[in-house]
Parts: C-alpha cells; sequence; structure tokens
C-alpha cells in the first residue's frame, strides 16, 4: 500500500513538475524556479528536498528530454529522474545517522 501511495505521488510531482513548466514563459525548459517549486512541495509534505542532476550537458539532456516526453504525457522517465533523486537523498540522510 505504502509503495502504491509513493508511486501516486511521485506521478503527482512529475505532472505537477511538467505543468509549470509547460505554461512556464521560457520556450528552453528553463527549470530553475520549476525544481525550487518541486522542494516547496517536497518541505510541504515534510519531506527532504531533493537535487536533480542538470548541471552537466548529459544530465540537462536527459532532464529536457524527460520534459519533453511528459508533454505527450509519458512521465516514466521524469518520474525516473524524480526517483533517482529521491533515492539518493534518502541514501545521504541515513548514512547521516
Amino acid at each position: 500500500m505504502a509503495k502504491q501511495a509513493i508511486k501516486k505521488q511521485l506521478l503527482a510531482l512529475s505532472h505537477d513538475q511538467n505543468l509549470f513548466l509547460w505554461i512556464h514563459p521560457f520556450q528552453d525548459y528553463n527549470g530553475r524556479i520549476g525544481r525550487l517549486l518541486i522542494n516547496i512541495i517536497l518541505l510541504n509534505l515534510n519531506l527532504p528536498p531533493i537535487e536533480l542532476k542538470v548541471e552537466t550537458t548529459a544530465g540537462r539532456k536527459n532532464y529536457i528530454k524527460a520534459l519533453q516526453l511528459a508533454d505527450d504525457h509519458n512521465y516514466t522517465k521524469l518520474n525516473n529522474i524524480l526517483k533517482s533523486a529521491i533515492d539518493e537523498m534518502a541514501k545521504e540522510l541515513n548514512s547521516k545517522k
């Protein structure tokens, strides 16, 4: 049951991220505000913020491709990027305990 709830929240985050960037005034998927929005949502859910790996050329291309796929309602790649960031943050937090 918990896994299903997490999947739903992840899909909602992916959808919200894509929708926000779709209405965002920049056509180049300038997502800094969108990534900030994800962290605000996570913090409101009492979850830690995440870092999406978009600093590298490859990371940015992967993120933009995920957003383009999400434009066609295919959220799998964007879900995977968000899940990876969440898993990485969880691992980091667990290592500090």
